[in-house]
C-alpha cells in the first residue's frame, strides 16, 4: 500500500523528470540567444508565477508535462502579434499549441519589439532541432546518471546457485530444486553463470549431466534441454550476490541498462501499436496517478532510482514520436519544411496539432481510466 511519504516522493520524483526536460530546452534557447517567454511546469494557468528577467517561471494548474514557450515559433504568428501591438487589438492568429499552455503571460507590444536574430523562426535549422531535441537528451543524460549512482551502491552478479526453477521445464523435471549449486554441467566444471549459460545453450535438446551441491552432499542430475531462440534451456534463474563496483563497472552497468531500457520500450510501443500488447485494462497503459503509485512501492521497496530512470528514458521516447505538440512532432515538421524549402502555414500546424492533441489526450483518459480501475479493483499496479 501507498504511503503519504511514498506518494510524495513520486509526485516529485516526476516533477523532476519534468523539469529537467524543460530545463534543457531552456538552456539551448538561451545559449543560442532565443528569447524565452514563459517557463512553465504543467500546462494551462499559472497557479504560482513570477517574472525574472524577460521570462515569466510558473507551475501551472494542470500538472501532466511542462513548456518553454520562445518567441517566434511561427513566423504567421508572430506577424500578427506585432500587427496586434500596432492596432492595439488582440490578434487573429494565435499559436495552435495556446490550446494546452494557454496564453502567453507576455504582452503583445513587448514581444514585438524582439529583435529578429532572437526570434525561433529566424534561427539556423540546427539551432532550432538542437532546442528540440534538448530535453529529450537531458532525459536520457539524467536517466544516464541516476542508474550510475545505482551501479556505484555495489552490483548483483549471478552466481551458480540457483534461486527459483520454472514450472515444467527441463531443471524441474530433472529434480533440480531451489537452494542447489552447480558444480559442473554436461562433465565440465563451471564457477560462473556465463560459463552455465554457455553449456547449455550449446547444446539444444540434448540430455546432459547437472552435478549439483545440495546440502553438502553432490548431487548428479540428468536434464533434456528444451530449445529456444538462444539456443537450449534448462529453466532456472541464478541466485546472485550484491558486490562493491568501481566507477568504470558502473558506467559499464549505466551504459548497458540504458541502451536495454530503450531498446525494451522500442518494442513494447511498437507491441501497442499492433495490438500484441493491451492499452486498456490492469495491464494497459498507466497515467500520472499509475505513475505516483508505482513510485510509492519502489520507494519503499528500494528501487526508485532505477524506476525513474526508466521513466525518464520512457518520457524521452514518447516524446520524440512524430505528433505535435510533441518534440517529435516539432523535429518532423522542421525537417519537413527544409526539405520542401517553405513555410507551413499557421493554419496547417493546427490542423496537425489538432490530431495530435487528441490523440494525446485519448491516450490520457485511457491511461487515467486505467488507474482509476486498478484502484477500484485493487488489481495493483
Amino acid at each position: 500500500m501507498a504511503t503519504l511519504a511514498g506518494i510524495v516522493v513520486g509526485v516529485l520524483g516526476l516533477g523532476l523528470l519534468i523539469l529537467v526536460h524543460e530545463m534543457g530546452h531552456f538552456l539551448v534557447a538561451k545559449a543560442t540567444g532565443m528569447r524565452v517567454e514563459e517557463f512553465s511546469i504543467g500546462y494551462g494557468r499559472f497557479l504560482v508565477s513570477r517574472r525574472i528577467g524577460e521570462t515569466v517561471y510558473g507551475i501551472s494548474a494542470i500538472p501532466i508535462g511542462g513548456y518553454v514557450r520562445v518567441t517566434g515559433m511561427h513566423q504567421e504568428e508572430f506577424a500578427a502579434r506585432q500587427e496586434a501591438a500596432l492596432t492595439k487589438q488582440q490578434a487573429v492568429v494565435r499559436d495552435p499549441e495556446e490550446y494546452v499552455t494557454g496564453s502567453s503571460a507576455i504582452s503583445d507590444e513587448e514581444v514585438a519589439n524582439t529583435p529578429l536574430e532572437r526570434r525561433y523562426y529566424a534561427k539556423p535549422l540546427w539551432q532550432r532541432l538542437l532546442f528540440i531535441v534538448s530535453g529529450v537528451t537531458m532525459n536520457l543524460v539524467v536517466a544516464f546518471v541516476m542508474l550510475v549512482i545505482v551501479g556505484l551502491q555495489g552490483l548483483y552478479v549471478p552466481t551458480t546457485g540457483i534461486q527459483e526453477v520454472a514450472a515444467d521445464s527441463p531443471a524441474e523435471s530433472a529434480g533440480v530444486i531451489s537452494g542447489d549449486t552447480i558444480l559442473s554441467i554436461d562433465g565440465q566444471d563451471v564457477s560462473s553463470w556465463e560459463e552455465v549459460q554457455a553449456v547449455i545453450r550449446a547444446n539444444p535438446e540434448k540430455t546432459i549431466s547437472v552435478v549439483v551441491e545440495r546440502d553438502g552432499q553432490r548431487v548428479t542430475l540428468h536434464a533434456t534441454l528444451d530449445r529456444q531462440e538462444a539456443g537450449g534451456f534448462l529453466g532456472v534463474g541464478p541466485a546472485a550476490v550484491k558486490q562493491p563496483s568501481t566507477l568504470g563497472q558502473a558506467l559499464t552497468f549505466a551504459g548497458d541498462r540504458t541502451w536495454n531500457l530503450l531498446t525494451l520500450l522500442v518494442r513494447e510501443i511498437g507491441k501497442l501499436i499492433t495490438g500484441q500488447s493491451p492499452v486498456t485494462g490492469p495491464s494497459g497503459l498507466a497515467g500520472p496517478v499509475g505513475i505516483v503509485a508505482i513510485s510509492s512501492s519502489a520507494f519503499q521497496d528500494g528501487y526508485y532510482l532505477t524506476l525513474l530512470a526508466f521513466i525518464s528514458i520512457q518520457l524521452a521516447l514518447l516524446n520524440m514520436l512524430p505528433l505535435l505538440p510533441l518534440d517529435g512532432g516539432h523535429f518532423f515538421i522542421n525537417i519537413v519544411q527544409a526539405l520542401a524549402k517553405r513555410t507551413f502555414s499557421l493554419r496547417t500546424f493546427e490542423r496537425v496539432s489538432i490530431v495530435g492533441l487528441g490523440l494525446f489526450l485519448l491516450l490520457a483518459l485511457v491511461a487515467t481510466g486505467n488507474d482509476i480501475g486498478r484502484l477500484v479493483t485493487g488489481a495493483g499496479f
